[in-house]
């Protein structure tokens, strides 16, 4: 995990020392950040209904640097928000951190050469909750822990769109919570705390402004593991369109798509059954945001 957190510190560095050029001609950066605020209220409400407050705050970000047969990409994305209702304690609604490096050199054409990686996980622990009212853990910061490493072939045909495809990609999962790994979550072995992989890896991103008032930054990755069952592709989807209302309102709509063959969920919560299924996340929310 030091390895993992020592990897982002450096790749953030050298953004912070090259940003700092005074030639940004060959520098964009930009992004969007949001905060949304909501609250119900009631007293003597003959219809009935629950006090409730919830916050949700997300920021995309990107640093990307393009010059002769140099090409770097770098986001940064980061989501947060809880709910509360009424006695119930706080309930997370959204938790990801994603960072993400891609370096290459031109080989010909609209194609380079590149090395990419990729780092996901959260900020805090995860429960699911029961129709009883029980709860159990379910995840954690670093629990679990994903660090994507591989080296392939970037298309760009443009600044806006491109699709990596790596031969040779290295997957390591880290489970760093003693509970999570003495049941075998996220498909590492029991008691264990990371599992390696090694396959293939296709990044599809588009990251474009369709009018003046509305953004689309949206990302595929898809991959299958050469050393056990490659025919079970992992799918990752996330998409964030963000809808300027005013200066400083907008509205965003995000959306994220996870098949992992290795993980489990719960699906019958009487039976205590679990399995294999599409995990589907999706928020929507107005508040104050700051796009540059």
């Amino acid at each position: 995990m030091k390895k993992t957190l020592f990897l982002i510190a450096f790749a953030f560095n050298l953004i912070l020392v090259y940003g700092q050029n005074p030639d940004t001609t060959y520098w964009k950066t930009g992004g969007v950040t949001s905060m949304t605020f909501s609250q119900t209220q009631y007293k003597y409400w003959s219809a009935g209904g629950e006090n409730s407050a919830a916050f949700t705050g997300i920021a995309n970000l990107k640093a990307n640097y393009l010059k002769d047969k140099i090409s770097w990409k770098n986001t940064l994305d980061l989501g947060y928000g809880l709910q509360k209702s009424m006695n119930a304690p706080f309930r997370k609604t959204d938790d990801k951190i994603d960072f993400a490096s891609k370096f290459g050199y031109k080989a010909v054409n609209k194609f380079y050469y590149s090395g990419l990686i990729n780092f996901k996980t959260q900020f805090t622990e995860g429960y699911e909750y029961l129709d009883n009212g029980d709860s159990n853990l379910v995840s954690g910061f670093m629990a679990p822990g994903y660090l994507l490493y591989s080296v392939g072939i970037d298309y760009l045909p443009n600044e806006d769109f491109s699709i990596y495809t790596s031969p040779l990609t290295g997957k390591t999962t880290f489970v760093m919570n003693d509970y999570l790994s003495n049941i075998g979550a996220y498909g590492v072995d029991t008691g264990k705390t990371v599992r390696y992989e090694f396959g293939a890896y296709v990044k599809a991103e588009l990251n474009k402004k369709i009018t003046d008032n509305l953004t689309i930054n949206t990302k595929v990755g898809l991959f299958s593991n050469y050393l056990k069952d490659p025919q079970n592709i992992d799918v990752n989807f996330d998409l964030l369109a963000s809808l300027k209302v005013t200066k400083f309102i907008t509205v965003n709509f995000t959306t994220q798509m996870i098949y992992d063959h290795d993980i489990l969920v719960l699906v019958n919560s009487d039976t205590g059954y679990q399995g294999r299924r599409l995990q589907i996340k999706e928020i929507v929310g107005i508040g104050i945001a700051f796009n540059f």
